[in-house]
């Protein structure tokens, strides 16, 4: 399993943003979401990891769970739906704001991980609607491995010939 490292994944993400206009950040390029959308659904994502791991500490519940094969939300040739919860808003968007968001989000969700004791990471767990039962830990890794797949389709966005330039 590649090892992937959360703040290098993320300065990432704010590299790729930071270097953008907000005309890029809005293009559409036929019915795939633009990177303001991305970002904003990795905003939202943020946002369900934070109340998930709220939700099932308060629970309390220990079930632990097998670990799963979470590396494979890197493989973009699977395709996935977002589920509407964490679908994107339709923008526009602006560049500052959504910069100002991701790290407002990612700084509530670091605060409550540090706040857990790390067996009860191992040992509580949470349905995920595409890999079923994950530990705590999983959900947090996974987090990192589907920011990672949206760097990379951003990377496939801008790449595309009708991607404005700067």
């Amino acid at each position: 399993m590649p090892n992937l490292n959360t703040i290098e994944v993320r300065n990432q993400l704010v590299q790729e943003l930071e270097a953008l206009t907000n005309e890029q950040l809005n293009f559409r390029i036929q019915s795939n979401w633009t990177i303001g959308e991305v970002c904003d659904h990795l905003i939202k994502m943020d946002h369900q990891v934070l109340l998930m791991l709220q939700y099932t500490l308060t629970k309390n519940k220990e079930e632990e769970a097998p670990l799963k094969p979470i590396e494979r939300a890197l493989d973009r040739s699977i395709k996935l739906e977002a589920p509407d919860i964490v679908a994107p808003n339709p923008g526009p968007f602006s560049k500052s704001i959504l910069l100002e968001r991701l790290q407002q989000e990612k700084h509530l969700l670091d605060e409550e991980i540090a706040s857990i004791e790390q067996d009860r990471l191992t040992k509580l767990s949470a349905k995920h609607p595409v890999f079923g039962r994950l530990s705590l830990q999983q959900w947090i890794d996974l987090r990192t491995y589907h920011e990672q797949r949206h760097i990379d389709q951003i990377h496939e966005l801008k790449s595309t010939p009708s991607f404005p330039t700067t």
